[in-house]
């Protein structure tokens, strides 16, 4: 009997340290304000898409509009509809997006896609690269996070909100 009773003991023990039911997964408070930010719940965040210049170094035009952390802003912010906000949303906050323990792409961060989402107190950019599937995150001008990601639910959002855009289209 206490055999039984001293195993059920630990048995909840070791489900209860080793539960991924954990609040949450994210390894800095940062990270947890920029899923307030980004979320689909703070009504007061607004989120826009722009089409970055993901050319090489060496190989963009010159620029002579905005930049977004170093990169060439080439189109018109887009402005998401309630929709495409939720399934962002929905992306971004499924822990299941990101690869954390993959090994990392011998590729140049080149993001294509911008998100930028604004609330009272935080601007967020989510930078998305695509020919290295890596996400990185920016909170008020200072790098917050960076992961790898599964692209293709996310792809699916980008190629709806730039159907003109053969780059952005040829994405697999």
């Amino acid at each position: 009997m206490k055999k039984t009773i001293i195993f059920q003991i630990t048995g909840m023990i070791f489900l209860l340290l080793f539960s991924s039911c954990k609040s949450s997964n994210w390894e800095n408070d940062e990270m947890l304000e920029v899923i307030t930010t980004t979320s689909f719940s703070n009504p007061a965040s607004t989120c826009m898409a722009y089409r970055l210049d993901d050319s090489y170094p060496g190989e963009a035009k010159k620029h002579e509009g905005d930049f977004l952390h170093g990169y060439a802003v080439i189109s018109d912010a887009i402005a998401l509809n309630s929709d495409l906000r939720k399934k962002l949303s929905s992306i971004i906050e499924d822990h299941n997006t990101y690869n954390r323990h993959s090994i990392p792409v011998d590729c140049f961060f080149r993001p294509g896609i911008a998100f930028s989402f604004k609330d009272q107190k935080s601007k967020v950019d989510l930078m998305v690269c695509f020919s290295c599937n890596e996400l990185r995150y920016y909170m008020n001008s200072e790098i917050i996070d960076q992961s790898y990601f599964k692209p293709e639910k996310l792809l699916q959002i980008v190629k709806e909100l730039f159907p003109d855009d053969q780059t952005i289209q040829s994405l697999k």
